[in-house]
């Protein structure tokens, strides 16, 4: 939800490393993503975004306003990937535009080099190539997407995922993420399923979504 003061109420708790704004599913625009980037900026947090493919235009435009990482949705294969390591960096290594919006801010040059990858991995393609991807230069890991992984492989959508095939298939990513010295993160809807996420060895874990948590809270707090 882009609302500063939610936002605010997050980072200020303690409780995370991060923030994602999901500018895949969420209703964020350009102006509530400046409002919520400088909201963060007052806490030891960092801010990264969701979206939904990897358009050069809408990532250089998401780095140029302080976004720190990007979790890139649908990612099918290792050139898939090529594409978003090479939106985050400048010439020659990439195609990302150099302009004035960050730097009037201080922001080094050399800050594209810094920015967190992490491609999703929820289709059958993403996952068949998962070894190629993790591979690739600038990646810095992956995520899991449960729901589209879930429909992909025939499980249907769905969070906190224990089906055996699904627990399978999570595996072989992380495990393929780790052989390559990459990390591997995965979306939890709570924090119970979250723990066990970490103990099982996922570097990046969200363990809060805004929506699902005030829509439990409301339900809770019905009265009879």
């Amino acid at each position: 939800m882009p609302e500063p003061q939610l936002l605010d109420t997050a980072a200020a708790s303690g409780s995370f490393d991060a923030v994602v704004l999901d500018i895949q599913h969420g209703s964020y625009d350009e102006r509530s993503v400046l409002d919520a980037v400088r909201t963060l900026g007052r806490w030891p947090v960092d801010v990264l975004a969701r979206i939904p493919s990897a358009d050069p235009d809408r990532i250089g435009w998401l780095l140029d306003a302080g976004v720190r990482g990007l979790i890139v949705a649908m990612c099918g294969s290792a050139g898939e990937a090529e594409q978003i390591v090479r939106a985050v960096r400048y010439a020659p290594a990439g195609t990302r535009s150099y302009g004035v919006f960050r730097v009037a801010n201080g922001e080094p040059f050399e800050a594209a080099d810094d920015v967190v990858v992490l491609p999703m991995i929820e289709s059958a393609g993403g996952l068949a190539d998962v070894e190629a991807i993790v591979a690739v230069d600038g990646v810095d890991g992956v995520f899991i997407g449960p729901s589209d992984l879930g429909l992909a492989l025939g499980h249907g959508v769905g969070q906190n995922r224990t089906e055996p095939p699904m627990v399978a298939a999570f595996d072989t990513i992380r495990e393929a993420a780790h052989r390559a010295g990459k990390r591997c993160g995965i979306f939890a809807v709570s924090t119970a399923y979250a723990a066990e996420c970490a103990a099982a060895g996922y570097d990046l874990v969200v363990p809060w979504f805004d929506s699902p948590a005030i829509t439990a809270s409301v339900a809770a707090a019905h009265l009879p």
